[in-house]
């Protein structure tokens, strides 16, 4: 029922797709979540290029199945270097966030056959990727865990649908069969979901990051830039709310390395969205995502039967 045309391009059964999360998407996820029919993402971000070419014969070993790499432009030397393992690995399929990828990038995975598709928070990014030539698009509102912009959802993923030609997936916020159902209704071809497959079995998310996402509401996020230096949206901690105090009182740049480094050391749970109130349970990938579908068609239902009535 929900078999969209991002589905025949990336040669996957359902339109959805992990999103790619340090410490908690690695290759077990990335399987598991391809081997149910979505679409598995692996991470790049804070990794080596030993651990990428690790990361992904690891998946490879898990799945015959469709992979990709979330190519987070750390710069142009990140970026290019991440490709050509990219490129020399056959991966089949190539995602980034956090900063646009830039053309020459992008024209590298494109001449390899790669499909190229960038998370984006705004239709100025999603124009400005398109014109680079990539193949779809991950519109990403500001309820989404990990970088984020400043646009939510329900607004974002409807225009960015209306700026471009190429096809768009929805992100941010998106736990179950309703966001799914949602998101198409909004335009989107399909989503990627990140936070709620943290609170998988499969996932390599510590026991502290686990129970913490378990046991947040959706009040219990923060946007702050003291993890990576740009905003990202994690799990409030004591480490964090101090950072922005000190931030917005005028802390000193050596208090605030300082303090920057209190949460990278252990101040810091985990990238999660503001969907973390929706999450009671830890569920097995595969499982989790046919009950998404299943719910959709439920609620899709649903809708026509209150129409009709």
């Amino acid at each position: 029922m929900f078999h969209t045309l991002i589905c025949d391009m990336l040669g996957i059964e359902v339109p959805i797709l992990q999103g790619a999360m340090q410490g908690a998407g690695g290759p077990r996820l990335a399987a598991a979540v391809s081997e149910a029919g979505g679409l598995g993402i692996l991470h790049t971000f804070g990794d080596t290029l030993d651990d990428l070419r690790r990361d992904i014969h690891e998946t490879r070993a898990l799945t015959r199945k469709p992979i990709a790499v979330n190519i987070t432009p750390m710069g142009k030397a990140f970026t290019r270097s991440r490709a050509e393992l990219c490129i020399e690995e056959n991966i089949p399929i190539v995602t980034t966030g956090r900063a646009d990828p830039g053309e020459s990038a992008v024209r590298m995975l494109k001449d390899a056959g790669i499909i190229v598709i960038p998370v984006v928070p705004s239709v100025e990014h999603a124009k400005r990727v398109e014109a680079e030539g990539v193949d779809a698009i991950i519109a990403s509102g500001c309820e989404a865990g990990g970088h984020v912009g400043n646009v939510a959802s329900l607004p974002l993923i409807p225009q960015v649908v209306d700026a471009v030609k190429v096809p768009v997936l929805a992100a941010g916020g998106i736990a179950d069969g309703r966001g799914f159902l949602a998101a198409l209704a909004l335009g989107a071809v399909g989503v990627q979901i990140g936070t709620r497959f943290v609170a998988t079995p499969e996932s390599d998310a510590g026991r502290s990051y686990r129970a913490a996402l378990l046991e947040a509401r959706e009040t219990d996020t923060i946007v702050s830039d003291s993890m990576t230096g740009a905003p990202v949206r994690a799990i409030t901690t004591p480490q964090i709310i101090a950072y922005e105090k000190a931030k917005n009182s005028g802390a000193t740049a050596a208090e605030l390395k300082a303090m920057r480094q209190a949460v990278r050391a252990g101040g810091a749970k985990g990238p999660a969205g503001q969907n973390t109130g929706m999450i009671h349970d830890i569920q097995p990938a595969a499982e989790l995502m046919h009950q998404i579908l299943s719910d959709a068609q439920t609620y899709s239902r649903r809708i026509v039967t209150l129409a009709n009535s």
